[in-house]
């Protein structure tokens, strides 16, 4: 869903937004869009679609920028005998130290007001950094996804297509390995609300012959 180029990106929220409106109207009556469909009378088949796009999107975007660190973090030293319990910390770890989404969105005082001895005046900007507070002691939940009304609809779905990820590797591919040294891989960073990724990720699947 990451392109520097604007067109490319922009056809692409097109193709997955149109996507999210079939599932609605494609007379199955099964799954989560027919869940949303059920739930929300009032809305149109537009609107609901959108929210099934909202909540697909919300999750990818995590995978897509996750998904290099963690295989990468996984593999070395590898994945064979890891439990669930291990796979889904790990998970929770990696999303930490990379969070996809480093900073928040803006977000404006709406009136006057006090955040840690610094006040702020009624329309004051605000921009949590989201990666430096996480990278020090976490109290509490890591703000990975967000807090409170504005936690990421897509947190749950993101998780577990991480943690499926680390599943099949595991079983189907117990040995495999990053073809290189993890520090020296190569980092691309889009910038704007979207996080650093690999740029790519050699990876043996079965030990050198």
């Amino acid at each position: 869903m990451w392109s520097p180029d604007p067109s490319v990106a922009g056809a692409a929220f097109g193709r997955l937004q149109a996507i999210g409106t079939a599932t609605v109207t494609d007379g199955t009556g099964d799954g989560v869009a027919a869940g949303l469909r059920a739930a929300l009378p009032d809305l149109t088949d537009a609107q609901v679609g959108y929210l099934v796009f909202g909540l697909v999107f919300a999750g990818q975007l995590t995978t897509d920028a996750a998904l290099g660190y963690l295989v990468a973090h996984a593999l070395d030293p590898g994945l064979a005998g890891r439990t669930a319990g291990e796979l889904d910390a790990l998970v929770a770890e990696v999303l930490r130290v990379h969070p996809p989404a480093p900073f928040s969105l803006w977000r404006f005082a709406r009136t006057d007001t006090d955040l840690g001895g610094e006040p702020l005046p009624a329309g004051a900007p605000v921009l949590v950094d989201i990666r430096g507070i996480d990278a020090g002691p976490v109290v509490g939940h890591p703000l990975t996804f967000g807090h409170g009304p504005h936690f990421c609809a897509g947190a749950h779905l993101a998780r577990l297509e991480l943690r499926t990820v680390l599943e099949v590797l595991r079983d189907r591919f117990p040995d495999a390995r990053p073809a290189g040294p993890v520090s020296g891989f190569v980092e691309v960073h889009p910038g704007g609300p979207v996080g650093a990724r690999l740029a790519a990720l050699p990876v043996r699947l079965h030990p050198a012959r």
